[in-house]
Formats: C-alpha cells, sequence, structure tokens
C-alpha cells in the first residue's frame, strides 16, 4: 500500500505554500535539500533492527500467514509531488518488515522517509482480512502517520475464492473515508529466486473523492500458502485544492519481486 492519504495527510502544508514562500526557500538555499526531499535508504541491519524491536513474541506462528521476518525485493519506482520539482526514486532492493501477533503486520520500508504497510488477520474460513493499512511520509519538511481502519470482510483473499470475484469495504481514518475495490484476477505463479511459487493475484483499487480525487490500483501475487506478498504493482494518482497553489497532485508508481522466500532474522 501507499501513503494512501498524502494529500490529505500534507493540507495544512499545501494550503500554507504558495509561490512567496517558494521564493523565500530558494534564496534560503533550502530549496534543493528540503524540496527536492532525497530519500535516505533502509539498508537490511536497520531493517533487522527494526524487525527485532517489533517482533515482541517467539514461536510458532499461524500457518495461514507468512513465516515473521525481513524479506528482500527487488525494486524500482519513485514519488512526485506537481510543485517545485519535488521527487524521489525508491532503491533498486528494498526490504518487507513481517511481524505477528495473532494478525501479520507488513511493512514495506524501502525508504527512512517512506513506510506503507498492511495488517492481515487469517480467518477460520480460510479467508484473509485487511484490518489497517498503515502509511509513514517525510517530504517538504513534514512528518506524517496514517492508520485507516477497515470492517470485517474487507478481504486481502476472499474465502473459497473464485476467478472475477469482486468485493468492496469503505474504510476509514480521520476525518476521511477510502473506499477499497477488491477483485480475485486469478491463479498464477512468481518466479522467485529461479522457482516458481504458486501465487493468487488480486487487485485492490482505492477511491478518493471529496476533497480530494483519484485512484490507488494495487495488483497483489499472494503466496496460497501462506499470503506472504510475492509480487506487487502499484501507482496512485491523487490531486486536491490547495488555496493558491490551484491544485496539488501526489503521483507514486512501485513494483517489487520477492528475492527469496526464507525470511532473515
Amino acid at each position: 500500500m501507499p501513503p494512501l492519504t498524502w494529500v490529505t495527510q500534507h493540507r495544512s502544508w499545501a494550503l500554507g505554500v504558495g509561490a512567496t514562500i517558494l521564493l523565500v526557500l530558494v534564496g534560503a538555499g533550502v530549496w534543493f535539500f528540503v524540496l527536492r526531499s532525497p530519500g535516505t535508504q533502509v539498508n537490511l541491519r536497520q531493517a533487522l533492527r527494526l524487525y527485532r524491536l517489533e517482533q515482541k513474541t517467539g514461536g510458532e506462528t499461524n500457518a495461514q500467514l507468512p513465516p515473521t521476518g525481513v524479506y528482500q525485493y527487488r525494486t524500482s519506482g519513485g514519488e512526485q509531488l506537481s510543485i517545485a520539482g519535488i521527487s524521489r526514486s525508491f532503491p533498486a532492493t528494498s526490504e518487507m518488515i513481517v511481524t505477528e501477533a495473532g494478525c501479520a503486520t507488513m511493512k514495506w520500508e524501502p525508504l527512512v522517509q517512506h513506510m506503507e504497510g498492511l495488517v492481515e488477520c487469517p480467518q477460520r474460513d480460510g479467508a484473509l482480512e485487511i484490518r489497517s493499512a498503515l502509511s509513514y511520509e517525510e517530504i517538504a519538511g513534514t512528518q506524517t502517520t496514517s492508520v485507516i481502519h477497515c470492517p470485517p470482510r474487507m478481504y486481502f483473499v476472499p474465502p473459497h475464492w473464485f476467478v472475477g470475484e469482486r468485493w468492496q469495504s469503505t474504510c476509514h481514518s480521520a476525518g476521511e473515508n477510502v473506499v477499497f475495490s477488491g477483485r480475485v484476477m486469478g491463479p498464477s505463479s512468481v518466479d522467485v529466486g529461479g522457482n516458481e511459487v504458486p501465487a493468487l493475484h488480486v487487485r485492490l483499487t482505492l477511491f478518493f473523492s471529496g476533497a480530494e480525487s483519484g485512484t490507488n490500483p494495487n495488483d497483489y501475487w499472494l503466496s496460497l500458502q501462506n499470503g506472504l506478498v510475492l509480487r506487487q504493482r502499484e501507482t496512485v494518482d491523487v490531486s486536491q485544492k490547495a488555496g493558491p497553489l490551484g491544485s496539488v497532485r501526489y503521483t507514486e508508481q512501485m513494483a517489487i519481486t520477492l528475492a527469496s522466500v526464507a525470511p532473515i532474522r
């Protein structure tokens, strides 16, 4: 998942930035260092430290969920804002941190300044439900954290799924509704370290309306064994009215593919 409500979270920043402020920043020599927002990669050592801090329990994990640990992914993409040339790329490799406490929390952290994740919970009927979507973003001098809560039956993998199956739920964060629309695209496989791993291709599309408008389609290839993200492809295109700036547009493109099914601990 993306910084799902980036423009919403940065409303106060966007409304407060006008041409005069931008000129002041340029004159102060801050434009390149702050507005260009370079990112710092989260390396494997840092990811392992975060995993060990967040994984509070030990022992056996639920067989419906991915084994806990740090997973490495081949990565491409980046994120952009439509003003002041604000953009940055994701590194060629990145980590996903998986922890469990009844449900699995999967956090993709390519940069110190960018995190997006999901909490998935197993059900007795074999389904995997999304309980919440998480994001952290630090860009253009601001830091924001978002948690979007979803109701029961917001499926990541529905029970007894079939090709073409669809579902929809409305999830909530502070002051905002986000509609999640899901579809089973069908069984597939993903090349992970030279081995073909059976997968289920699921598409989740987020719809924003109101002060924000746009879409956020996500394609996931999930392990049929335990729901691990084997591959993900995501785009974000969201705009918001922003006072003197007219409209601010946030876009993101991301693609990741798992390098090994064995977690690092």
